[in-house]
C-alpha cells in the first residue's frame, strides 16, 4: 500500500504538493516555537520546509516502503530458500525502481519534475531502513537457529 501512496503522490500536482508539505511544516513550526520561539528552525521556514519536505516526503516515506518490503522478503523466505545477499539485491531493485517511478511520474505532472537528488534521497531511505531491517531480522533468526542447535 504504501509503494502505491508513493506513486500517487507523483502524481499530485506542484501546487498541492507544496500545500500538504507546508501544512506539515506549519505543525512542526507551531511545536517548536512552544519550545524555542527564537529557533532558525522558526525563523527560517523556508529552510524548514526544505528539509521536511526531503526528510519525511522522500527519506522517511521511502524508509517505510524500504522495511515493509524487506519484511515481506524476509517472511517469503521463511517459505522459500532465498539467500541473504538476494533478498538484499531485489529489495534494493525495487526501491530503485519506485524511486524512479515516483520521480518520472512528476516528470508528466504540471508543476513538478524529476530530480536526481530526489532519487537518491529516496533510495538512501529506502536502503537505510530495508538495511537495518535485515540486520535485525538476521540476527533474530540466526539466534533462533543457535538455540535449535
Amino acid at each position: 500500500m504504501i509503494n502505491v501512496f508513493i506513486v500517487v503522490e507523483g502524481f499530485i500536482g506542484g501546487s498541492d504538493s507544496a500545500s500538504q508539505s507546508f501544512s506539515l511544516t506549519n505543525l512542526f513550526i507551531e511545536f517548536v516555537k512552544l519550545i524555542d520561539p527564537n529557533s532558525p528552525l522558526v525563523t527560517n521556514p523556508e529552510i524548514t520546509h526544505s528539509v521536511i519536505r526531503k526528510l519525511v516526503g522522500h527519506f522517511l516515506l521511502f524508509g517505510l516502503s524500504g522495511l515493509f518490503t524487506t519484511l515481506t522478503m524476509v517472511f517469503i523466505n521463511d517459505s522459500m530458500t532465498i539467500h541473504k545477499k538476494e533478498i538484499m539485491i531485489i529489495s534494493s531493485f525495487c526501491g530503485l525502481s519506485l524511486a524512479f517511478i515516483s520521480e518520472l511520474a512528476q516528470l508528466f505532472t504540471p508543476g513538478r519534475y524529476m530530480s536526481i537528488i530526489d532519487m537518491l534521497i529516496d533510495l538512501s531511505g529506502y536502503i537505510s531502513f530495508g538495511g537495518i531491517t535485515f540486520i535485525i531480522a538476521y540476527l533474530s533468526y540466526r539466534k533462533k537457529s543457535q538455540k535449535k542447535a
